[in-house]
This record gives structure tokens, sequence and C-alpha cells, in this order.
């Protein structure tokens, strides 16, 4: 769903390989079993791809990035706002992405508790599932990547000024195979 745009934007890419969209559930040890397919199951996937774990045992080569924006209920008072302020986030519960696995939100995460503790960061696991987002559409805010701003028909996806950006590319096995090496 969010990369259907790049892979129409590379037109190489649809005309060299066959593409499929690969479901996975939320849960962490099914999401590390499908990145750890790759070279098996499938060559490549298309997404932001920051995971400790899963760049030890896999490489990305980066396409560009995404902005890191806050998802918020359509309902809520800031929902009327066209971009936020950082002191918009104010006494505001964020759910995040717990610490230790992604640099970029680690980094994010550090200058937060900072500069803003008036912000109130909620590790939300890993990755986000299903919940995570029918969580934030019972009145939390989520931090999120403009990218996804069609998750969630309740929600709605705000940019933030700030400067925080996510990478996001091609992610194959550690040593890809020549015909991928070469595309």
């Amino acid at each position: 769903m969010i990369h259907i745009d790049l892979c129409h934007s590379i037109p190489t890419l649809s005309q060299r390989y066959k593409l499929r969209v690969v479901p996975y559930e939320g849960d962490y040890d099914k999401i590390m079993e499908v990145y750890q397919s790759l070279g098996t199951k499938f060559d490549f996937l298309i997404g932001v791809f920051n995971s400790n774990p899963i760049l030890s045992f896999a490489s990305c080569k980066q396409l560009g990035t995404y902005n890191v924006c806050v998802a918020l209920p359509r309902s809520h008072p800031l929902a009327k706002k066209e971009k936020l302020s950082i002191t918009d986030l104010y006494n505001e519960k964020l759910l995040c992405v717990s610490s230790g696995d992604c640099l970029n939100i680690d980094d994010f995460r550090k200058n937060m508790q900072m500069f803003y503790p008036q912000i109130i960061l909620e590790d939300v696991g890993y990755f986000y599932d299903l919940d995570t987002f029918n969580r934030c559409e019972e009145g939390c805010l989520l931090l999120t990547l403009d990218a996804w701003d069609i998750i969630h028909p309740s929600l709605i996806t705000l940019p933030v000024d700030w400067s925080y950006q996510m990478p996001y590319g091609l992610l194959c096995q550690k040593i890809p195979q020549n015909k991928l090496r070469n595309a």
C-alpha cells in the first residue's frame, strides 16, 4: 500500500522483476521470519528499514527518505491544524517505537526527553501493528511517517515543525545475488 507509487516511479523495477505484495502479521517473530526469507522466498522488500536486528543480516539500498510526522484522531483538537509545532505536543501522549531498535528513533527519543520533557513518550514495541493504530484512534498521538498517511481511515497525519526523517529503500540479503547487485 505505501510503496505503490515508489514501484511505479522506477519503471525498470516492474519490468525486470515480478512484484508481489507480501503480507505479514504484526508479531515481532513473524515479521523477522519475513525479513529472514530474503534471498529464498523473495529477492527484496521495499520499505523503511532502519532496525538494528534487521540490518544485522540484511543490506539496504537507500532510495530516499520519509518525513517523520504525527498521526492523531480526526476528532482531536490538533487535527484542525495544517502543521504541528513541537509545543503542540506538550502534555500529549505520543506513542512511538521502543528504544534500542532504530537509531533514528533512538536519537529522536533522546532529543525529546532532553529538550521537550513535556511530551509524554510511550513505548509500543518495535513494530506498529493494527492495535497501535487503533490505540491512536482512541485519543493518543502516534509518531509515524508521511507515507503512512492513509493507513487508518479515522486518523490524520500531520507534519511537525522538525527535521526528523527516516530512510527507505530496497532491503535484500546481506550479500545479494549477482542479479540484484547489478540492479
